[in-house]
């Protein structure tokens, strides 16, 4: 096989920003034409708490892609439909009972899929629209013009500090993993030089870039609270692909691009075929990681469930326990991944694939008898051990992310929604009609108010902990609850006639039809990306 050196630039890959594009996004969509679009995501949080997307979607004017005429201006396109597609399908309009929409209008998906077209990747939220695509420098005289501290996002769902922390980690990650992208092309083309040095100084400068990665990723929990990101954040990153239970059982059909010739079909089961199934947003589809695994000769391969996958033994019992004589193919679910990447990131992992000979030129270097006999000096050994520092980088990150994915889904899903709740003030008699009153003073009187909390979270009902809301005469007792909005989130409502100052309802266990909820200790938490976590 010839070798041909690879160039970051020909894959759309900045050589100082990595998959980050070389400038800032757009803010904005300079032709005139689409002020529709923007004109929604000019007050998108507002419009999306007051229920109003749902309307104003349905009002937008199906406009044609043919005025974009740039990358950058496609990318902005692709973000802010997507920004307006999920929080279509996930919103809500203002119903309570109303469920996800399984129909995305002509309004966005025409456009949208148009869009995607074009940049070669599935019309979803997925990771480029969050967080290679949305976000700007605040400072533009900072040292450091992509350090996290210098960053800022241009559109969320909640409006929340904590969703645009989430996008900036890795945006953060990206952007300063442009070295070890370049460290990369550098350690191929050592190896194809046969030159010791060149790979093991590469390998060096990969490793700095890992353990930059790695403190980034730590910063996670600075400023992104894992009840926010799991109640009020995650829903609006899920895709349409195994989200049945959510309200989406035959995905979501785009109204004007796949509905078309609805006349011709024979039956039900012709039109549900039509409808489309993508995974939501996730780190999978990072072009980054991949590129680390690619260079370092790792594979994934699927091993059971949690806690079954502790060596290669127990990965082919558990095989054998299915009767499955081949084991599945490697990595998977992350080159399925790559369906959600800009094509030219998707081919540059291809081709790194078919060039990449990282991990072979280092055993064949330095076998295991001179590993473990040679001189510690040996520029073999050196390179050996630099090679086994990479691989330990890049374990110690996706630990990191194994356990962020613990706190901040897996947990949450488990122990449910809460608030924390203030003793609200005494509500005065003259608000309260006079025969509420007086309803209200007899069944007091019958039965007096027990103080401390009641309800079904595992909080101590300690009364000195939980003081009744009203102290003096009995009145009507109000108490913040959480109560779910259609789907498991909590919503603030005032409840009157309860005799807790901060009953807590959680959801119940038969209320399905939302990503965010509470589960029992053997049920499955459904990923963004439609994958199972537990």
């Amino acid at each position: 096989m010839t070798y041909a050196a690879l160039r970051l630039e020909d894959y759309d890959i900045s050589p100082t920003n990595g998959f980050l594009p070389a400038t800032p996004p757009l803010k904005r969509l300079p032709d005139p034409y689409y002020e529709p679009w923007e004109s929604i995501m000019d007050r998108f949080n507002q419009y999306l708490l007051a229920h109003h997307i749902r309307p104003l979607v349905r009002k937008m004017p199906v406009l044609d892609t043919a005025k974009l005429t740039t990358v950058a201006e496609y990318q902005r396109a692709f973000t802010i439909l997507g920004f307006m597609a999920h929080a279509f399908v996930w919103g809500r309009n203002g119903a309570v009972s109303e469920p996800a929409s399984e129909f995305l209008p002509a309004s966005i998906s025409v456009p949208w899929v148009a869009v995607a077209d074009y940049l070669q990747l599935n019309p979803v939220i997925c990771c480029a629209a969050v967080c290679h695509w949305n976000w700007q420098i605040l400072d533009d005289k900072a040292t450091d013009l992509m350090s996290i501290d210098n960053l800022g996002t241009l559109h969320t769902f909640s409006g929340s500090m904590d969703e645009s922390w989430f996008y900036l980690v890795t945006t953060a990650i990206e952007a300063k993993g442009a070295r070890g992208l370049n460290a990369i092309l550098s350690a191929v083309a050592g190896v194809e030089q046969n030159n010791i040095k060149r790979v093991t100084q590469s390998l060096d400068m990969i490793a700095h870039s890992l353990h930059e990665a790695n403190h980034i990723l730590e910063r996670m929990y600075e400023r992104c609270d894992p009840y926010v990101f799991y109640w009020k954040i995650r829903e609006f990153l899920a895709g349409w692909e195994n989200m049945a239970e959510a309200g989406l059982p035959y995905g979501v059909l785009y109204e004007g691009v796949d509905d078309t010739d609805l006349f011709s079909l024979d039956n039900w089961q012709s039109l549900f075929r039509r409808f489309r199934k993508y995974a939501g947003g996730s780190a999978a589809q990072t072009p980054l990681l991949q590129a680390f695994d690619i260079a370092l000769g790792i594979k994934h391969y699927p091993t059971g469930h949690l806690g079954k996958q502790s060596t290669v033994d127990n990965a082919r019992n558990r095989l054998r326990e299915h009767k499955i004589s081949t084991p599945p193919p490697a990595n998977s679910y992350l080159v399925r991944m790559r369906d959600y990447m800009p094509s030219g990131h998707r081919r540059f992992l291809e081709d790194l694939a078919d060039t990449c000979r990282i991990r072979e030129f280092v055993l064949l270097s330095c076998p295991d008898s001179l590993m473990h006999m040679g001189d510690a000096a040996d520029p073999r050994v050196v390179l050996r051990q630099m090679y086994n520092s990479c691989v330990n980088l890049l374990k110690e990150f996706r630990d990191k992310h194994i356990m962020i994915v613990s706190r901040y889904i897996v947990a949450q899903a488990k122990k449910g929604p809460s608030i924390t709740v203030h003793p609200a003030p005494p509500v005065s008699s003259k608000y309260i009609p006079l025969a509420v009153r007086n309803q209200e003073l007899a069944t007091a009187s019958a039965h007096p108010p027990s103080g401390g909390r009641q309800g079904g979270d595992s909080l101590s009902a300690d009364p000195a902990m939980y003081p009744q809301t009203n102290t003096g005469s009995p009145k009507t007792q109000w108490a913040l609850s959480a109560s779910k909005v259609g789907n498991g989130c909590p919503a603030a409502a005032l409840v009157a006639g309860s005799s807790s100052t901060s009953e807590v309802a959680l959801p119940s266990p038969q209320d399905k039809g939302r990503l965010a909820r509470t589960i029992d200790d053997d049920s499955v938490v459904r990923g963004t990306g439609g994958t199972d976590l537990t």
